[in-house]
């Protein structure tokens, strides 16, 4: 957790505190502490529940696991990542992503940024040497192969592949499209996680909507004891 985190639940849990407390002052000088707890917990309670609502169903506040693509394998051959599908890329069941479709074309772009860092974070382990130059070759960069892109839904579950090539220099601009198995080229494969966003809201929701009704139950009795006891006044 960083300090800005930190600073931020700092300042909220401050904010709450003064402006709960300071209410709470208000109404026990009136009512009593214990009545004024329990109406100070449960307006507050109330104001959190009908946010928590909102949250639940759009992600306006806190969120959960937010979405994420994640490395399956990288190879210079399909044969060497560890996925049934990537023996067919980019026939078989891979499909391009749909130019209609948004959110087809979220996920084929949020894929080839995963499957570009997948790639980088390969080279700088050593674990891939195809874009490594011999002797005194000019480095090579590797390229995203124009409309290599592949999306697979298998299992339930969405999975993108990207073929990436070599360029050197000025040629690097404009490469003819590579092959898969062609010379320097790597094939990336990514798995989507569609994560939980709104689980975190949710819970928060359901642990508020429990307070709240304890304290009602408890503002309620409250209220009849200090009715009670003007009575008997």
């Amino acid at each position: 957790m960083d300090a800005i985190t930190l600073e931020g639940y700092g300042v909220f849990i401050s904010a709450l505190i003064v402006f709960c407390g300071s209410i709470w002052l208000l109404l026990a000088v009136v009512l009593g502490s214990r009545l004024a707890y329990f109406i100070t917990a449960s307006v507050t309670l109330a104001f959190v529940l009908i946010m928590g609502t909102v949250w639940s169903f759009t992600q306006l506040g806190p969120v959960g696991v937010a979405p994420s693509w994640s490395a399956l394998g990288v190879g210079e051959e399909p044969a060497e990542i560890d996925f049934s599908g990537a023996g067919s890329y980019p026939e078989g069941d891979w499909r391009p992503p749909d130019a209609d479709d948004e959110e087809d074309v979220t996920h084929a772009s949020e894929a080839e940024g995963a499957a570009s860092e997948a790639l980088t974070a390969a080279i700088e382990e050593d674990e891939i040497t195809t874009f490594e130059p011999e002797g005194d070759e000019a480095a090579i960069d590797p390229l995203t192969t124009v409309d290599s892109t592949r999306l697979l839904e298998l299992n339930d579950k969405l999975y993108g592949a990207t073929l990436f090539q070599a360029g050197v220099g000025e040629d690097a601009a404009a490469p003819d499209p590579a092959q898969v198995g062609d010379p320097e080229t790597v094939l990336v494969v990514v798995e989507f996680d569609p994560g939980d966003p709104y689980g975190l809201p949710r819970k928060i929701t359901l642990g508020v909507l429990i307070l709240f009704v304890l304290h009602l139950v408890g503002l309620s009795r409250a209220e009849r004891k200090a009715k009670g006891v003007e009575v008997t006044a």
